[in-house]
């Protein structure tokens, strides 16, 4: 073909085999270079730089990063004098040398003048000389304690303005603990509001997120949809995930000593663990901006409270300097009970100090319809070697899982991923249950690149914020409220333990070395060993017992103000706010059982009832989560929940529309409230019939709607308080009410006998005794609240008064008013007449009142 060409054409052809490619290069680095995306500049402020965090992992990491990014300008903040040779006494050379070279120290930061200086430092040009820049980012790495958050925000704000439209910013970096449980928690970040800063310029560092195993799982997931469709309650058996460590607290002693372990790791980095497995896939890539976030918080707000000694074993090791009541293990029994995914599904988390050795993992076991054995999906975040039998952080699948690689995770051979002594899994203490050759084992680095995870953390600290991961290793304010509400029970039950004192302690004494073989069942209940190794002066049962029963006293008042009566007395309940919901939860289960039980004698169709009557406020929900997870430990009760018991709403919110009062969001209803922390919570073998739900319906957003509610309230609780009588001869009563006590118009609406027009607030208290029969008139009506919303729908003082047990439940600081205003002489006149009615039906001798022992009673008493 060549050799019949013209030598034009040939040489023309040859001219255009070399110029287009050459031509082609240079558009496309043209369309590259004007299609460049602008970069950002940044300085990092480091406070606490010469802390421990700082010295151990974070100059470390921003030295690697800073390879990477020459134009990185990294700053060291100090409120006193830094002498740096002394600092950097104990580094390695070339970080000694890297860090004098590069970091700018700031000296005496503590006033005004000293943050402006900070923020006048010119920053750096752009790494790409051609590049545009699109903003300038000032990052303040806060590495001090976090009672200091807010002030240095606040310094930084008002030193360092960045006003709206500007390119500059200001961005707060925190490290945890954020808060010391949910309260706390909150008014942190109330705090930092009140500072000026918003939560979008705030990142909450989760460091173990960073690790590669972890950072690398939910792409692991999404390239197995094999294992994506086995993930749920219909394979999986049980989870177990675990962080245990070998040494104690050591040098941190000051700092573990008032956060113990649950604080330490469980809150945080193992529930953070336990989210990667279990949180849903995003439903498109690249993931909507705040999927993660917000992933993360349904899953956390789906599991059942963590309520009961029997999900929660927490011990501390022999030796431990601290105090008494600081768990140094932890051990709890999870559930998931609003999620069809996860339903019921038990999940075992445990965490300590001091343990036989040390590692992080969480095990998935799967029991699958098609295969005749287990199979098993093990995440290694890392660990002792020798004593887990891995070499090194991997996930390992067995066979039956059929597991692939995925971005960032490649295959590693079983002789890498076992010990370097070769041995087989089965032969040593490993982690893996099964022999090695039936696993695929998955690794994302290298052993040394894994060791600082912080190098990481720095690294998607600096990304771009138009970039959106489908993993993160920083905490949204949403997911850390509802990680805080899932332990803040467990925490409330350590310290209730702990009030015993040294020689009774309810916290097990374990000895060093100890290996945690806790026994566990499928319900999520846990048990110590039964093994000498285990120190205690008593009995576990008889620890809790004595740990969390309330104290009960017989309290008789002076019959002049009982209308003469000689035997006016209730039943005094103090304790902690966990120990009394748990007592009264104890109380109401084994009613509900006994009604069922007797219905078994009735003709069919005719099955006893047991009508309880819930308020919505806080008072009751650790009640309604611990009556909830009796039902899923105790068969017979499940089956009686769903029979026999009928739940009641004792006043409800009239969301209306009328001018004069304030609208209220339907999830802030009551009957909402008792859906929340009692309804779906129940296990399904427990879940009540709709008609066996009795809450009142607004007709219409407006006063009239209210009364109509109201009415057709009371006309279904006539309905089935006389159809209840007629069958089981009993009277036409609720069987036991649970009442709040506040000066907000809880019980002031319950106990009102006058209808919404003829309702006087300045009414003495003794005219109130005069009126007290128009309460019977109807079983519910419309009252008014001292406080918005001002309309409730309630049941009447004569229907509660005619129950066969009331309890007045007062829990947490803020019910000292109620107190107080119970408290008060019988002739003041009161807004709300609580102290009249409250002392009526004391005198029935079927109330009693559960008070928290924080609140001071004695002007009662």
């Amino acid at each position: 073909y060549w050799m019949k060409q013209p030598c034009w054409l040939l040489l023309w052809q040859l001219a255009l085999a070399f110029l287009l490619p050459l031509l082609h290069a240079s558009m496309c680095a043209a369309a590259s270079g004007s299609a460049a995306p602008a970069s950002a500049s940044h300085q990092v402020f480091i406070f606490g730089c010469t802390g421990d965090l700082a010295q151990r992992y974070l100059w470390p990491a921003f030295r690697l990063v800073q390879l990477e990014r020459p134009s990185l300008q990294l700053h060291c903040v100090t409120r006193g004098s830094l002498n740096a040779d002394k600092f950097l006494a104990g580094a390695e050379p070339e970080l000694r040398d890297w860090f004098f070279e590069k970091v700018k120290l700031h000296q005496g930061v503590r006033d005004r003048a000293g943050y402006e200086r900070l923020c006048s430092q010119d920053p750096d040009e752009s790494p790409a000389p051609d590049a545009a820049i699109s903003s300038r980012r000032r990052i303040f790495y806060l590495s001090i304690p976090p009672r200091s958050y807010a002030d240095v925000a606040r310094a930084v704000q008002l030193a360092c303005p960045h006003p709206a439209g500007s390119p500059t910013s200001n961005e707060f970096v925190l490290e945890k603990p954020f808060g010391s449980d949910a309260e706390s928690a909150e008014s942190l970040a109330a705090e930092l509001a009140e500072a000026g800063v918003s939560e979008a310029q705030l990142h909450r560092v989760d460091h173990y997120l960073a690790k590669p195993v972890l950072a690398s799982l939910l792409q692991f997931r999404q390239a197995n949809p094999h294992l994506e469709s086995l993930l749920s309650s219909a394979h999986v058996t049980r989870v177990e995930a675990a962080i245990w460590e070998s040494l104690g607290v050591e040098d941190r002693l000051a700092f573990y000593d008032s956060e113990g372990v649950i604080r330490d790791v469980m809150q945080n980095h193992l529930t953070e663990m336990l989210s990667l497995l279990l949180m849903d896939l995003p439903p498109s890539e690249p993931p909507p901006p705040d999927w993660l976030e917000s992933e993360k918080s349904r899953l956390l707000a789906a599991y059942c409270p963590l309520l009961g000694e029997r999900h929660l074993l927490a011990g501390r090791y022999a030796g431990f300097g601290g105090s008494s009541a600081t768990p140094t293990f932890a051990a709890a029994g999870l559930t998931v009970c609003r999620s069809a995914r996860w339903q019921s599904l038990p999940i075992f988390a445990s965490a300590g100090k001091r343990l036989a050795f040390k590692a992080s993992f969480i095990r998935l076991r799967f029991q699958l319809a098609t295969e005749r054995t287990e199979d098993e999906l093990l995440v290694f975040v890392g660990g002792d070697a020798k004593a887990t039998g891995l070499a090194r952080p991997l996930i390992a699948c067995s066979s039956g899982l059929r597991c692939r690689p995925s971005a960032g995770l490649s295959v590693l051979p079983s002789n890498e991923a076992a010990l370097p002594s070769g041995k087989d899994a089965a032969e040593t203490e490993s982690l893996l249950r099964f022999p090695t050759d039936r696993y695929a084992f998955f690794s994302a680095v290298s052993e040394q690149e894994s060791q600082n995870s912080y190098v990481a953390v720095v690294r998607q600290l600096l990304r771009s914020s138009s970039e959106s991961p489908i993993n993160s290793c920083f905490v949204g304010l949403p997911s850390l409220l509802a990680s805080w509400r899932l332990w803040d029970p467990a925490l409330a039950a350590v310290a209730d333990l702990a009030e015993l004192d040294d020689e009774d302690s309810g916290l097990r004494v374990y000895p060093s070395k100890w290996q945690p073989d806790l026994i566990a069942n499928q319900r999520g209940q846990l048990q110590w060993p039964a093994s000498p190794k285990i120190e205690s002066p008593s009995s576990k049962a008889t620890q809790t017992t004595k740990a969390l029963q309330s104290t009960a006293n017989l309290i008789r008042l002076d019959p002049a103000v009982c209308n003469g009566a000689s035997d006016c007395e209730f039943l005094l309940h103090r304790g902690s706010p966990l120990s009394l919901s748990r007592q009264l939860a104890f109380r109401i289960a084994p009613k509900v059982k006994e009604a069922f039980v007797a219905s078994t004698a009735t003709v069919y169709g005719q099955k006893n009832q047991f009508h309880l009557a819930l308020p919505g406020g806080q008072s009751a929900q650790m009640l309604m989560q611990f009556l909830a997870a009796l039902s899923r430990d105790d068969d017979t009760l499940a089956n009686a929940f769903a029979t026999t018991l009928h739940i009641w709403v004792t006043d409800e919110r009239c969301v209306h529309d009328d001018p004069g009062s304030v609208t209220q969001n339907e999830s802030q209803l009551n009957s909402a409230v008792i859906d929340r922390n009692f309804l779906q919570q129940l296990p399904s073998a427990a879940r009540l019939p709709l008609n066996h739900l009795h809450f009142p319906r607004l007709l219409a957003a407006d006063v009239a709607g209210c009364r109509a509610a109201a009415g057709a309230y009371a006309s279904e609780v006539d309905h089935w308080l006389n159809f209840r009588s007629n069958i089981s001869a009993l009277p036409p009563s609720f069987d036991f009410v649970v009442l709040g006590v506040g000066t907000d118009g809880h019980v002031a609406s319950l106990f009102s006998p006058h209808d919404l027009d003829k309702w006087d607030r300045s009414m003495p208290i003794s005219s109130a005794e005069d009126q007290l029969s128009q309460g019977c008139e109807q079983s519910a009506r419309v009252t008014n609240s001292p406080k918005a919303p001002f309309l409730r729908i309630s049941l009447s003082s004569c229907r509660l008064a005619s129950s066969s047990e009331v309890a007045f439940v007062l829990v947490s600081k803020a019910k000292q008013a109620a107190i107080d205003l119970i408290a008060k002489p019988r002739e003041t006149e009161l807004k709300t007449p609580i102290y009249f009615h409250l002392l009526r039906l004391v005198g029935t001798k079927r109330a009693r009142l559960w008070v928290d022992h924080s609140l001071d009673f004695d002007n009662i008493v």
